[in-house]
């Protein structure tokens, strides 16, 4: 794991609380041309008792987005497989395809931080005068 992508877990883990349903809807929605088969090692068959949450605990252990974000993007990968409602169904019998984590979390990233913005230097390149200086804060 490279050090770059430590650095964007551990801020995603800090700023997962203000993302909105529609953007963590947008983060899920798979292309609607593009359709891949399930690989064998993408999917997961779930015993019948197994719960959506049960499912995402197993194949994506600690993971740092919120379970919220996971039910949808199971929901998104898999329309024929789960029944989405408040409370997602798995259908009997169905191989669940898995979501691949690395781009769930690129594409959140992508929301928290906006791409090709310029910075703003922190120092101003011009050097202030006595008269802004007087007007500074000056504590004894």
């Amino acid at each position: 794991m490279t050090a770059l992508l430590r650095f964007a877990l551990s801020t995603l883990a800090a700023c997962m609380v203000g993302l909105g349903s529609q953007a963590l809807a947008e983060t899920t929605a798979a292309p609607a041309s593009v359709h891949t088969p399930p690989a064998a090692a993408n999917s997961y068959k779930p015993k019948a008792s197994e719960s959506l949450d049960q499912v995402i605990a197993k194949t994506l252990p600690g993971s740092p987005l919120k379970i919220e974000l996971l039910r949808q993007a199971f929901v998104a990968q898999n329309p024929q497989a789960i029944i989405a409602g408040k409370v997602p169904k798995l259908r009997k019998g169905a191989t669940l395809v898995v979501p691949d984590h690395d781009q769930l979390i690129q594409r959140t990233l992508g929301l928290l931080v906006p791409a090709n913005e310029p910075t703003q230097p922190l120092v101003s390149a011009r050097s202030s005068t006595f008269e802004e200086r007087k007007r500074w804060v000056q504590y004894p």
